[in-house]
């Protein structure tokens, strides 16, 4: 971002000193001028030409700089989905209790709420009410220990002494009503998006078969990859892009691409070194793609990503050009 603001910066600084500079510029200058095609660049590939209020020009080298990037027009699928309200559990594998194996008497306790643990690291020590021999209990599972259900001296048998959760081990439970739960199957896609913005894939593992009699709605299961850890925490709330279909279209573009130009939607065509806004008329949408009824044509090269860069461009040339 910092190198594309320099090029603006810049460009708008020699477009001011060429328009209202001190010096008068005489017939033979305005005639080599128009003859170099009103050209003007701003020494790091980024230039301003008077082709239309509409365009830029940028070096490939310039723009890969920037961070935009092109793509190729052309065919692709639109997904049709239905977001739906979902939380983070802990899946059943990633959760563990730690009992004792015989009635008897807590002699220790070694692990505290929120500490984490390794599977087979001793736990407690239990004295065997039968034999009044003491033994060991371990951790069945690594992880955090989540409860702790008795202290020393306590009688251990009827309730896990700890309970030890693996927060790298989840699953995200949503709730379909009638309506969705008939569109919904296992092994669908599912696109769930962080707090942060990022969009994490998974597919449904499972539909539960009972209803909550409370809520009427049956419950989806979908397991997590191990790096959805680190931007969810078990108990928060959370809604899924279920795809529940897709359809062919002629011309589909990121939905990234489209951008408003006075008050126009527009994609940004590349041909050669300039990029110039073009009046689309789009279609079908989806959260991540548009699909494309007219002014884009399968085969030309167009902004993919950055967009919003080429036109910040084309509007600041035209500030620039107004003064």
């Amino acid at each position: 971002m910092k190198t594309t603001k320099s090029f603006l910066v810049i460009g708008a600084a020699l477009l001011a000193l060429s328009a209202c500079g001190d010096k008068p510029v005489s017939a033979k200058g305005d005639h080599d001028h128009a003859e170099e095609g009103h050209s003007h660049d701003d020494g790091h590939g980024h230039e301003h030409g008077d082709e239309g209020s509409d365009s830029t020009s940028l070096t490939d080298e310039a723009a890969r700089a920037a961070g935009v990037e092109v793509g190729i027009a052309g065919a692709g699928l639109i997904e049709q989905s239905i977001d739906i309200a979902g939380r983070i559990e802990i899946s059943p594998e990633g959760r563990g209790e730690v009992r004792a194996w015989y009635p008897g008497r807590i002699m220790s306790l070694s692990a505290q709420v929120g500490q984490p643990v390794k599977k087979g690291q001793t736990l407690a020590r239990v004295e065997s009410s039968e034999s009044l021999q003491t033994y060991a209990i371990p951790a069945g599972i690594s992880g955090v220990i989540v409860e702790k259900n008795a202290n020393v001296g306590d009688m251990a048998y009827d309730r896990p002494i700890y309970v030890i959760a693996n927060p790298n081990s989840l699953r995200a439970a949503f709730f379909l009503f009638p309506r969705d739960a008939e569109t919904v199957r296992a092994g669908q896609s599912v696109n769930i998006r962080t707090l942060g913005g990022k969009v994490i894939a998974a597919k449904v593992s499972a539909l539960l078969p009972s209803l909550d009699p409370a809520t009427q709605t049956t419950t989806a299961i979908v397991k997590l990859p191990a790096s959805a850890a680190g931007a969810f925490r078990a108990g928060m709330a959370i809604e899924g892009q279920f795809v529940t279909g897709s359809t062919e279209a002629n011309i589909v573009v990121p939905a990234d691409a489209i951008q408003t130009y006075e008050g126009r939607s527009v994609v940004f065509v590349k041909t050669g070194t300039t990029y110039r806004a073009r009046p689309v008329q789009t279609g079908r949408q989806t959260g991540t793609s548009t699909e494309i009824v007219s002014g884009l044509e399968a085969g030309e090269t167009y902004v993919t990503k950055g967009a919003f860069l080429i036109r910040a461009d084309i509007e600041k040339s035209a500030a620039g050009h107004e003064h």
